[in-house]
C-alpha cells in the first residue's frame, strides 16, 4: 500500500501529526522502533496551554496537578511559590505516549510498532522508507523520531543542534510522596550550566534529575547524587536511572525540504528556559498535518509552508526563551529573587507557564527596557567573563549574540 504520509516516532510530536492528518482524510503510516506501552525519560509536564492544543481531555494520564514550585539556589536557600490553579499536570510518559498512540489509530493511522528505520529513499514524488525487513511508500515522510532519531539524517535534512543532557532516576517513598511535593514541583539553579536540577512527583514516586550542557555530561553522575541527596533521597535508593539528550535548534537548521519534515524534538523545537518540549511536540505536530493535507491535495507545491510557519510563530518564541535562558544563567540569584521574591513577578510567570502568557508578553511589559534583555544576552555571549558564569564557556560553539543575527525582531511584535 502506497501511504499519503509515513511518520517516524510515535511520541507526542509523532503521534500527533498522525493523528491529525488521519483526520484530514490521508492514508496515514505511524512507525517505531519500540512496542508500546514504552517508558522514556522525561519530566513529563503537560502544561495547559498543551492541552488546550489537544481535542481531547487528558485527563485519564495527568497524574498530578501541580499549583507552586520550590526553587533554590545551589543546593542552599529556597523560595516557595503556590499558585491557586494549576500551572500543568505532570504524567508518565508511558501511559501519555500509549494514550496519544491509541488515539491516532483511532482516527485510522496505521501503526507499525517494533519497526526500526534502516534506510530513508527520496524521490521527486515519493519517499521509500526501509524498516523492519520491509520497505513502505509514501508521497510524503515525518520525521518524528526524537532527540536520537536518525530518520531526517537519512532523508539527507541533518541539522545542526546545541545538545543538552540529563540524568534521572526515581525513588518510591515508603510513606507516600511527601505533602511538600504533593502538588508542588522542585527546581534547583545557578550551579548547572544550561539547565537545572529538579525533583518531580509523579504517580507514586519522585522523579529526579539533572540537566546540564553536553560537554559536561562525564558530570552528571555526581550531580544526580549530590541533588539526590540534597532533597533527602539516598543515590542507592534511585531506580530507572538513565541518561537524556535534550536538543535545541539552532537559528536556520532545516525543518522542511520538498516532501520531508521534522517536528517535536526531532527539530529541537525545546524551549531552551525551561527545556520542556511537549508544547513543541504537539503544535509542530498539528502545524505539520495542516501543510501535508494541502501538499497532498496539491495545494501547495511543497512542505516549505510549514517551515515558514515554525519560524513565523513558534520559533520567535523559543528565540525569546534562549535570551530569558541567557539572563537567568548570567545572574541566577537576581533572577531567583525577582521572580519568585516578588509576588506580582511570580504570578506573571505561573500565567507564563500555564500558557496564558508568552515570552513576547514578557518584552512587552518590560516596555522600554526590553532593550535590557537583548543587550544582556548579547553581552552573556559575547563577555567571555559572562559567558563562564552562564556556563556557555563549557560549549566550543556556543550561541553567537543575536543582535549580529538579527535585530529588532521579537514575537508578537
Amino acid at each position: 500500500m502506497r501511504y499519503d504520509v509515513i511518520v517516524v516516532g510515535a511520541g507526542p510530536a509523532g503521534s500527533t501529526a498522525a493523528r491529525e492528518a488521519a483526520a484530514h482524510g490521508l492514508a496515514t503510516l505511524l512507525l517505531d522502533k519500540a512496542t508500546f506501552p514504552r517508558d522514556k525519560p522525561c519530566g513529563g509536564g503537560l502544561t495547559v496551554r498543551t492541552q488546550r492544543l489537544i481535542p481531547f481531555s487528558l485527563a485519564p494520564v495527568a497524574e498530578r496537578p501541580i499549583h507552586g514550585m520550590r526553587v533554590t539556589l545551589r543546593q542552599g536557600r529556597g523560595i516557595t511559590r503556590d499558585f491557586p490553579e494549576p500551572m500543568a499536570h505532570l504524567a508518565q510518559r508511558a501511559r501519555l505516549d500509549a494514550f496519544l498512540v491509541a488515539r491516532a489509530t483511532a482516527a485510522g493511522t496505521v501503526l507499525r510498532e517494533g519497526t526500526a528505520v534502516k534506510a530513508v529513499e527520496r524521490y521527486p514524488d515519493r519517499v521509500v522508507v526501509r524498516a523492519g525487513g520491509e520497505a513502505f511508500e509514501g508521497r510524503t515522510l515525518v520525521a518524528a523520531d526524537g532527540a536520537n532519531g536518525r530518520t531526517a539524517a537519512l532523508a539527507g535534512m541533518a541539522g545542526e543542534r546545541w545538545l543538552v543532557v540529563g540524568l534521572e532516576g526515581n525513588v518510591t517513598p515508603s510513606a507516600g510522596i511527601p505533602d511538600e511535593w504533593a502538588n508542588r514541583l522542585g527546581l534547583d539553579v545557578g550551579d548547572h550550566p544550561g539547565g537545572y536540577a529538579w525533583i518531580f512527583p509523579k504517580g507514586d514516586h519522585l522523579n529526579v534529575g539533572v540537566a546540564v550542557w553536553q560537554p559536561l555530561g562525564p558530570t552528571l553522575r555526581s550531580r544526580l547524587d549530590r541533588v539526590a541527596r540534597f532533597y533527602g533521597v539516598a543515590p542507592t535508593e534511585l531506580w530507572g536511572v538513565r541518561g537524556h539528550h535534550l536538543p535545541l535548534r539552532r537559528p536556520g537548521a532545516p525543518l522542511a525540504d520538498g516532501n520531508v519534515l521534522t517536528v517535536g524534538d526531532a527539530a529541537g523545537l525545546l524551549d531552551p528556559f525551561t527545556l520542556e518540549g511537549i508544547y513543541a511536540a504537539v503544535w509542530s505536530g498539528r502545524a505539520a498535518a495542516r501543510h501535508l493535507a494541502a501538499f497532498v491535495a496539491g495545494e501547495a507545491p511543497d512542505l516549505t509552508g510549514y517551515a515558514a510557519e515554525v519560524e513565523g510563530e513558534l520559533a520567535p518564541e523559543l528565540d525569546l526563551a534562549r535570551r530569558v535562558h541567557d539572563v537567568f544563567h548570567a545572574m541566577p540569584a537576581l533572577t531567583v529573587g525577582v521572580i519568585w521574591g516578588a509576588p506580582p513577578v511570580w504570578r506573571f510567570c505561573s500565567r507564563l507557564m500555564r500558557g496564558e502568557r508568552s515570552y513576547a508578553d514578557v518584552t512587552r511589559r518590560l516596555g522600554p527596557f526590553a532593550v535590557g534583555l537583548d543587550l544582556i544576552s548579547d553581552a552573556t555571549r559575547a563577555v567571555p567573563a559572562l559567558r563562564r558564569r552562564a556556563g556557555l564557556d563549557a560549549l566550543a560553539d556556543p550561541p553567537p549574540p543575536e543582535r549580529f543575527l538579527r535585530r529588532g525582531k521579537t514575537a508578537g511584535a
